[in-house]
């Protein structure tokens, strides 16, 4: 497997039409949130991108990964989506919710946000399902793993 470049072309914003709400998604919320004293939060970029030295555009579905300790705290994911040569904005929802805790979505600029918080006392696996809305909608699986 080659090493690829990520080579994003001009960054236009772009809206899901009828989606609401849209860009600045619980911004307010997300910028307050207490962080977890221990937090390992990933999503790899994806979308649909073209990168440097590839003859075709590259298309995967994600999956997040999120590894904290459970001190009462939230744990992020930041991410961004592209769409041909445009980052996107648009709404995420959450599809399936998480058995042991509560996730808060949205985004601050082009950054989009995934948040979760594990109830208190839980301890162990986790698993919830967000959806990125916008032209090419993605449904995101996060696997969660939670320690004392």
């Amino acid at each position: 497997m080659r090493a690829r470049s990520l080579l994003l072309l001009p960054l236009l914003a772009v809206a899901a039409c009828s989606q609401q709400p849209g860009p600045g998604q619980n911004v307010a919320a997300l910028t307050t949130l207490p962080a977890a004293r221990v937090c390992d939060a990933s999503l790899p970029p994806f979308g649909f991108v073209v990168y440097a030295r590839d003859d075709a555009p590259w298309d995967a579905p994600p999956n997040g990964r999120i590894a904290m300790a459970n001190d009462g705290a939230w744990c992020q994911i930041r991410f961004e989506h592209a769409w041909i040569n445009m980052l996107i904005q648009a709404p995420l929802t959450v599809e399936q919710p998480p058995a042991h805790g509560e996730v808060l979505v949205g985004s601050i600029g082009y950054s989009l946000r995934i948040a979760y918080r594990p109830v208190p006392g839980f301890v162990g696996q986790d698993h919830f399902v967000v959806r990125l809305h916008g032209p090419d909608p993605w449904d995101i699986p996060v696997a969660v793993t939670v320690s004392p």
